[in-house]
C-alpha cells in the first residue's frame, strides 16, 4: 500500500516546512461534565461541569495540526478585538499572523459534552467583514511570507473572498508552491486553478453536480471536479469509506478508513488538508500524501473534539495499517 521507509523520509522533512494557513479562524470551547438529572425548569438535562478547555478550530485547527507534526503553521485570518481573540493568541504563540479587527467579532463555538456525547452546541458568530484596511494587512503578510505551501481553510464565515484567493494563487504561482483548498459551496467559483481541492461527500456532490452513492459516482465526481476547476488533483473525504483521489491524467485510487472506533468527526477534514499539504511540501507524491492524511484522520476521529496528531502516533498508525493490510 505504501513504503514505510519512504514515508519516514517524507516525515523527516516536516520540520523544515512552513505552511501558510489562511481562512476562517474559530475558537472552540469545550465544557465537559456529567448529566446528573433533568431540570425541574424544563425537560432538559442538567450537566454538572467537571472541566473546560479551549482549542483552535477552523483554520486554527489546520495550523495546529501542522505545528503538532513539527512543521510551522503560519496562521492568517481575521478575529475580533475581544477576550476570545486573546485566548486564540495564547493558543497560537508561534506563527501567529492573525489580524485583530474591532469591526469584527471572534467566532466561538461552545460544545457541552457528557459521557462522550455532545449535548448542545452554542455558536457566537457574525459574518467576518473584510475592510480595505484588513485587506491591505493581508496583502502585506502574503507578499512578505516565506512558505512552502498554502492552505485555504474555507468555512464560509466571510474571511475567504475572491480578492484574497487571487492574491494567494498569484503568490503560490510566483513561489512555485502548491495551494490546496478545503472548500465550501458558496465559493466554488474562487477555486479554479488551485493545485488541489479536498471536499467531503456533500461538498463534492455540489461541486460535481451529481449524487454520490457508489464508487462509480465517486469516480465521476472526481473527474468532473478535477476538469471543471482545472486542478492538478482532487480528493473526496468519504467518512467511514476513507478517501478517494485522482491526479490529472492518472487513474483514480481509493484508500479505506482505518479508525478503531469513531467518537467525533469534528475537525477530521482539517487534519486531512493539513497532513496532505505538509506531505506534498515535503516531497511526497499524491498517493503517499493521501495515505498519511488518511492515517492521521483515523486517529483524530478516535478523540473528542478538534484534535491534532503527533508524528510518533502517526508513524505508529502507519505501521499498524501496513501490518493489517
Amino acid at each position: 500500500m505504501f513504503n514505510l521507509k519512504r514515508i519516514a523520509e517524507v516525515c523527516s522533512r516536516f520540520a523544515d516546512k512552513k505552511i501558510l494557513v489562511f481562512g476562517d479562524i474559530i475558537l472552540d470551547r469545550y465544557i465537559f461534565g456529567q448529566v446528573v438529572r433533568i431540570s425541574p425548569e424544563a425537560p432538559v438535562p442538567v450537566v454538572k461541569v467537571d472541566s473546560e478547555e479551549i482549542r483552535l478550530g477552523g483554520a486554527g485547527n489546520v495550523a495546529a495540526n501542522i505545528d503538532q507534526l513539527g512543521a510551522k503553521g503560519l496562521l492568517l485570518g481575521v478575529v475580533g478585538a475581544d477576550s476570545y481573540a486573546d485566548e486564540i493568541a495564547q493558543l497560537k504563540k508561534n506563527g501567529n499572523w492573525v489580524i485583530s479587527d474591532p469591526a469584527n467579532q471572534t467566532i466561538v463555538k461552545t460544545r457541552i459534552i457528557s459521557q462522550r456525547q455532545q449535548i448542545v452546541r452554542v455558536d457566537r458568530e457574525g459574518k467576518i467583514r473584510m475592510s480595505s484596511s484588513v485587506m491591505d494587512q493581508i496583502k502585506a503578510v502574503v507578499d512578505a511570507a516565506e512558505m512552502d505551501a498554502v492552505i485555504v481553510s474555507d468555512y464560509a464565515k466571510g474571511t475567504v473572498n475572491a480578492e484574497v484567493i487571487s492574491l494567494l494563487k498569484a503568490r503560490a504561482a510566483a513561489l512555485s508552491i502548491p495551494i490546496i483548498v478545503d472548500p465550501k459551496p458558496p465559493h466554488f467559483d474562487f477555486y479554479r486553478g488551485v493545485t488541489g481541492v479536498t471536499p467531503n461527500l456533500k461538498e463534492a456532490e455540489a461541486m460535481a453536480g451529481n449524487p454520490i452513492v457508489t464508487n462509480q459516482d465517486v469516480a465521476l465526481a472526481l473527474n468532473r471536479i478535477q476538469r471543471k476547476f482545472k486542478t492538478d488533483f482532487a480528493l473526496i473525504t468519504r467518512g467511514g469509506m476513507g478517501i478517494s483521489a485522482v491526479k490529472k491524467k492518472r487513474k483514480i485510487f481509493h484508500l479505506p478508513a482505518f479508525s478503531h472506533e469513531v467518537f467525533d468527526v469534528t475537525g477530521a477534514g482539517d487534519t486531512v488538508v493539513a497532513v496532505l499539504t505538509l506531505a506534498l511540501a515535503a516531497g511526497a507524491d499524491l498517493r503517499e500524501a493521501v495515505a498519511l492524511a488518511n492515517a492521521a484522520a483515523s486517529i483524530v476521529v478516535e478523540k473528542i473534539g478538534t484534535s491534532q496528531v503527533g508524528l510518533e502516533e502517526l508513524q505508529d498508525r502507519l505501521k499498524y495499517i501496513q501490518k493489517r493490510h
